[in-house]
């Protein structure tokens, strides 16, 4: 029987750590102001800064045109979501001002601008003309390559948590956070000292409402996900345990330790996505190399280099 290839494992959390980072401790998120009399748009806006917008039908675009796998991620927690819209919001306010001081017509940026729609297209088209078969890999292919790379595929200490979120912006006034991390402090005294549920504080008084409907449950997080004070927070603490309130960039926390699962080699199910999209990636690059390879075997580049060099001392 033929030896499995190992397949090149990036470390757990490298692919999603943004996104974890996200939704671990949730965002609230902000409803744009409407009156009772403005009858509903054809397109809905759905973020707005001055005049510039983000619409309905421009988000549609932007999942439909996502990668799979963001677009999936987008679609299970809508807090990633709501950061692409942030961020794409940004990008067309910096965009307006770019165009009033008339820097889309400075030479190095149209020169940068043009390079980067040829590649685009290049790109896109190369990954036309190679398709990966949707039915790669196999259950046995799968298999194989957890076999291959098992020693890799290490789970980190997971916690499963539950929280209570007092939401306040970190670029907030002095005294709004200090009457913010007051009342996490209070909430957290009533569980502790006053014997109070967690779960039922957190579904009256959580800011994430989210979480909230579910006593503040947020799941199994993996401990490299997690932001480093909040990490550092949870390490010394046992199961059972209500720590202190942790101040994210999204408000202050009180957070629950449900349950810790120690470090464990992942199970094939565990490991499953990851080594598909591993897989798919390295497949995928095979592929397109191949195209490229039998295309220039057919008609060779030709470079005149000493016309080359000349180029670089002008």
């Amino acid at each position: 029987m033929r030896q499995a290839a190992a397949v090149p494992i990036r470390p757990w959390g490298a692919q999603g750590r943004s996104l974890v980072l996200a939704c671990t401790l949730a965002l609230a998120l902000p409803c744009l102001p409407a009156r009772a009399d403005d009858a509903a748009p054809a397109d809905p806006v759905v973020a707005q800064r001055g005049t510039i917008t983000v619409t309905a039908s421009q988000v549609r675009a932007m999942l439909a045109n996502a990668d799979p796998e963001t677009r999936q991620q987008m679609q299970r927690d809508p807090r990633l979501l709501l950061q692409r819209v942030r961020d794409r919001l940004v990008q067309l306010v910096l965009l307006e001002r770019a165009r009033a001081d008339k820097w889309d017509q400075r030479p190095d940026v149209v020169y940068r601008a043009e390079q980067a729609k040829q590649s685009a297209i290049a790109e896109s088209y190369l990954a036309a003309q190679a398709p990966l078969p949707a039915d790669f890999p196999t259950d046995q292919q799968i298999a194989a390559a957890y076999e291959a790379n098992k020693g890799k595929l290490m789970l980190p200490r997971q916690y499963h948590l539950a929280q209570i979120l007092i939401n306040v912006p970190q670029d907030a006034p002095a005294a709004e956070d200090t009457q913010a991390q007051k009342r996490a402090a209070d909430l957290r005294k009533q569980i502790v000292d006053g014997h109070k549920d967690f779960g039922q504080i957190a579904k009256q008084s959580s800011d994430d409402k989210t979480s909230a409907q579910n006593g503040g449950d947020l799941g199994w997080v993996r401990e490299d996900v997690l932001v480093p004070n909040l990490r550092q927070t949870l390490g010394p603490l046992a199961s059972g345990a209500v720590s202190e309130p942790v101040r994210t960039p999204d408000g202050w926390h009180v957070v629950k330790v449900l349950g810790i699962r120690p470090p464990a080699v992942a199970t094939l199910a565990e490991a499953r996505e990851i080594l598909v999209r591993a897989m798919r990636q390295e497949r995928e690059v095979q592929m397109q190399r191949k195209y490229v390879a039998d295309m220039l075997q057919q008609d060779p580049i030709r470079i005149d280099q000493v016309e080359l060099w000349k180029q670089t001392a002008q």
